[in-house]
């Protein structure tokens, strides 16, 4: 088959070990891929030297280019572009008719993008939902910024994104049960589940080798900030330092958690690590005895990563990738911004090490069946399924 892997952005964070990741593992198989983007951020060289590893021998084929000249981004948002909204027209300008056999549209924008080309081009696509929907992140991003005095239209909108996205798609595939019920009684169209892969430690370090450390890394931006974490340290041990590494999307929201943390005099117990590629993410992984991941979404391959590295996990229940685990068997899933229930779960792994490291060991048995390899044929059934 001839294979288009659609995305909005290469942005730092699971976008471009997943775009990666499927054109290999699906190349792998006999098929030829090709990533297709619509624009060349900013971002790219800082994307390129972490994501190297994910996106070396990659063909990419973008929609628009560099950032056009016309192109703003919407009142109010840090992401949502006036392209985005033309990409519909803009696609069919691009790509030929039948140029693929089909379309793995990964989000919400990708695919109003892939709609305009089954539409004028006659390619049918699937729609991919390892990332949150529109209307999921409108309410838990900007609902406490200006734009609640507008959110009713705005949610509306955002709703019908969310369904035009859907409604064009063969079939559509979610990597858990967060998002699925919306998106399949949106679209009515056949809901396959598919889990994101990743790459596990050789060996299980244990826990005596291990650093007394939270790790936490992620795309730290304006509806994500890491401020809980200080909040966290403040509330246990003092002994147990915090390791957090990632991309800033703004370096202002950098600026001022390094501020607070001198405010709180918590220097000597938190080290910013920068951005991670693939070889740090395992080595940090395999000698911090936990990791801890704060926001709750449509996946989390960060927990994922870990647990395949042997560390104890904490995620908020309800995440896809809590769907892969137990809780109180691989780890610990209290709700989302409960400061009180995520401190009480955090003592409790370093107050008992055994038992952690027994949590760990499993959560790294279990997370090893989630590889690329086992993603790749699983992804190639489905597109042969609803092609």
């Amino acid at each position: 088959m001839k294979i288009g892997i659609f995305i909005s952005e290469l942005a730092p964070g699971s976008a471009p070990k997943v775009i990666g990741q499927t054109y290999k593992g699906l190349e792998k198989l006999g098929h030829q891929c090709e990533a297709i983007v619509l624009i060349d951020s900013k971002k790219g060289d800082q994307v390129s030297s972490v994501y190297s590893f994910h996106l070396s021998g990659v063909k990419i084929k973008y929609i628009y280019g560099k950032r056009p000249a016309w192109d703003f981004k919407l009142p109010g948002f840090s992401f949502f572009s006036l392209h985005h909204l033309l990409s519909f027209f803009a696609a069919p300008f691009v790509i030929k008719r039948k140029e693929y056999d089909i379309i793995i549209a990964n989000g919400q924008f990708a695919a109003f993008a892939a709609w305009g080309l089954k539409l004028f081009r006659g390619i049918p696509y699937i729609f991919y939902v390892h990332c949150d929907p529109c209307t999921y992140t409108l309410k838990k991003t900007y609902s406490k910024t200006w734009l609640r005095f507008l959110y009713p239209f705005i949610y509306a909108f955002a709703w019908l994104l969310d369904a035009s996205a859907s409604l064009g798609a063969n079939a559509l595939i979610t990597s858990g049960k967060l998002h699925k019920e919306r998106f399949c009684r949106l679209s009515k169209n056949p809901c396959e589940n598919l889990v994101l892969g990743c790459f596990s430690s050789e060996v299980f370090s244990p826990y005596n080798q291990r650093e007394k450390a939270i790790l936490t890394y992620d795309r730290w931006d304006i509806g994500n900030k890491p401020d809980i974490f200080l909040d966290l340290l403040e509330h246990t041990d003092k002994s147990i330092k915090l390791k957090i590494g990632g991309f800033w999307y703004l370096e202002s929201i950098k600026e001022n958690f390094l501020k607070e943390i001198k405010k709180r005099g918590l220097e000597t117990r938190v080290e910013l690590l920068g951005a991670l590629d693939e070889k740090m993410i395992l080595e940090l992984c395999s000698k911090v005895i936990l990791h801890v991941h704060h926001n709750q979404e449509a996946f989390g391959m960060q927990t994922l990563e870990a647990a395949a590295c042997g560390a104890c996990i904490i995620v908020p229940a309800g995440s896809g990738v809590a769907d892969l685990f137990e809780h109180g068997v691989h780890g610990y899933f209290p709700e989302e911004n409960n400061l009180a229930e995520l401190t009480r779960y955090v003592k409790l792994v370093f107050s008992d090490l055994n038992k952690a490291e027994i949590m760990g060991k499993r959560a790294w048995e279990k997370a090893k069946e989630y590889n690329w390899p086992n993603y790749s044929q699983h992804l190639e059934a489905i597109l042969k399924k609803h092609i």
